[in-house]
């Protein structure tokens, strides 16, 4: 079975018609509820996922009802879920020392201080890529990282290499495994 490392665009991609790749995301997307493929993807996605869930809910039905709201937010979590992608959570804390003061930071946030030392990427791509870097150590199986990160999609030689497995499109992904 084919496995990737899923970024939240892509899940997100599927929701939005008017998205550049949600014809690609639409295809895999389909292909996770067909176990056809398996995703493998940071626990921010449910956090990513119930924020844009609530703003699409919002834009669309033109609302702000609350329950209305709270509802397709758990739908769509729950639809999330459904697809059965791994989570990956970094647990346990890593003691740091930074000129003599002492903390503990949750692993996935030291391994995404040690990458913006090596890219320039956002707090929260960082924390995407410590996540997909960790689950390409713990999963050789996993082939690519899904993503419509225009940054990710314009570094991509680099941050391939420092994930060790290539940053593709959704289209790019669609297209090599012949999804449409």
């Amino acid at each position: 079975m084919k496995q990737f490392y899923m970024d939240t665009n892509v899940f997100v991609s599927r929701l939005k018609s008017d998205d550049p790749y949600h014809v690609e995301a639409k295809a895999i997307v389909r292909s996770l509820e067909d176990d056809e493929i398996q995703a493998e993807t940071s626990v921010l996605a449910l956090l990513e996922v119930a924020s844009v869930s609530g703003r699409l809910y919002e834009a669309k039905k033109g609302e702000k009802g609350e329950k209305g709201r709270k509802v397709f937010v758990v739908r769509i979590l729950s639809w999330l879920a459904g697809i059965k992608p791994k989570f990956i959570n970094i647990s346990g804390d890593t003691p740091v020392s930074i000129r003599g003061v002492q903390a503990s930071l949750p692993s996935i946030f030291n391994e995404a201080i040690l990458l913006s030392l090596q890219s320039t990427l956002r707090t929260l791509d960082l924390i995407r890529l410590a996540a997909a870097r960790h689950a390409k150590r713990m999963n050789n199986e996993l082939g690519a990282f899904v993503t419509g990160d225009k940054e990710f999609l314009s570094n991509k030689k680099e941050l391939s290499r420092i994930i060790g497995m290539p940053i593709l499109s959704p289209k790019e992904y669609a297209e090599g495994l012949g999804l449409q």
